[in-house]
């Protein structure tokens, strides 16, 4: 029941993004373009950990640690209304992903003070969402990501939005 749930996550994560694009409604702290190619694929590599983690649920110190990076990946946005986001500015998104690698580290630290070793799961885990991160910025940054982006603000206001440039805060 929850690989067919994910799969609605993806749709309807990435379907929300693009109604928030094509309005001009990008927070301000993110670059469209960098909001609109993060937004789904976080979703994307997360729900992959997940898979990877279902697919091993039998060998349950590999699908606890597949799961939990998974789990990690989707807080970037708590993070995110923690941290000054304005203040860092044009790294707010960078910010708050750094910090999604503190559940990850955490879980290592647990493992290497009770069994003396750190389980490769890990590795994969974390893997996972740097090649998450990777992938988004090289998509995000190229050409790809701007034709991307031009398909999905076509006759939109959000045609109007310079991609990479930051949004103005709202007055008031």
């Amino acid at each position: 029941i929850a690989a067919g749930w994910l799969i609605l996550m993806i749709v309807l994560g990435t379907a929300v993004t693009i109604f928030d694009i094509r309005r001009g409604h990008t927070p301000p702290i993110f670059q469209p373009l960098h909001f609109l190619v993060f937004d789904p694929l976080t979703i994307i590599g997360a729900t992959g950990l997940i898979y990877a983690g279902i697919a091993l649920r039998r060998q349950t110190d590999w699908h606890r640690r597949l799961n939990y990076c998974a789990m990690a990946m989707l807080t970037g946005p708590a993070f995110g209304r923690m941290l000054p986001m304005p203040l860092l500015i044009p790294w707010a998104f960078h910010a708050a992903l750094l910090c999604t690698f503190l559940w990850p580290l955490l879980g290592i630290i647990a493992d290497q003070r009770r069994d003396g070793r750190i389980h490769p799961a890990w590795a994969w885990g974390l893997g996972g969402m740097l090649v998450t991160e990777a992938v988004t910025d090289i998509i995000a940054f190229s050409p790809i990501g701007m034709a991307l982006y031009k398909l999905v603000v076509a006759g939109s206001i959000g045609e109007t939005i310079a991609p990479l440039a930051f949004p103005t805060f709202p007055a008031g």
